[in-house]
């Protein structure tokens, strides 16, 4: 069933089953699924063997160049949010994913390029406009917006980080768990600034923006390794 998209002031589940439905853990569950059976069978046929080491790539440079840099999406939402609600999540979000930041630069270099596709080019350019496009949503001046967005982000990065500790094991690196802040507080947090249906509907559209150009980042690594798998 499909998620109202008027989500009431405070309602954190709702917030969440939004989070849940149009998050990205529906694209990256599938790919961490391959993973793990890449890992647990060495004896594996040659179309997986190949195809393996360019999905680990794919999913190390997409993830740094979109979120590897500061600022990221957190640090430009922390000049919208005024809230004094919001300080030390802000806090957490910031340095935890200072963190991350650190762990997907990492991942890049161990993965090693990129393996050039036929539609490469166009590849890059969406790359580059997802960018943009984050940026514009943590920076916008809607009152909400950028709030939405940043949780919405943080929420949905928990859900799909299992995948990226299961490329980082297949690439041997070690990784910390994560100390962004928690869903159970990221959602305590919607909820406290909920304070009106203007502002709900504000974390609304931004949550669900930033939940879109998320996911879209993952499906274009899922299908270019469904096209490698294909091949």
């Amino acid at each position: 069933m499909s998620v109202n998209t008027n989500i009431a002031a405070g309602d954190r589940n709702a917030f969440l089953a939004l989070a849940e439905e149009r998050g990205s853990a529906v694209v990256t569950d599938p790919l961490l699924a391959f993973l793990e059976r890449c890992i647990g069978a060495p004896d594996l046929r040659k179309q997986v063997k190949d195809s393996l080491p360019a999905l680990l790539a794919d999913i190390a440079h997409f993830m740094a160049i979109s979120h590897g840099r500061h600022p990221g999406i957190v640090d430009h939402a922390s000049g919208k949010i005024s809230d004094q609600e919001a300080r030390d999540w802000m806090v957490a979000a910031i340095e935890g994913f200072a963190a991350e930041r650190g762990m997907l630069n990492r991942l890049m270099v161990a993965a090693g390029p990129i393996h050039r596709h036929t539609d490469q080019d166009k590849v890059t350019a969406i790359l580059a406009t997802q960018a943009r496009s984050f940026a514009l949503l943590a920076t916008s001046d809607r009152a909400g917006c950028a709030a939405g967005a940043a949780v919405a982000f943080v929420i949905d990065w928990q859900m799909t980080r299992p995948l990226l500790e299961c490329t980082a094991l297949a690439l041997g690196i070690d990784v910390m768990p994560t100390s962004l802040p928690s869903t159970r507080n990221s959602l305590a947090l919607i909820e406290t600034l909920s304070a009106t249906p203007a502002i709900a509907r504000a974390i609304n559209f931004g949550s669900e923006q930033m939940l879109a150009q998320q996911k879209g980042l993952w499906q274009l690594v899922a299908a270019r390794h469904a096209a490698m798998t294909a091949r």
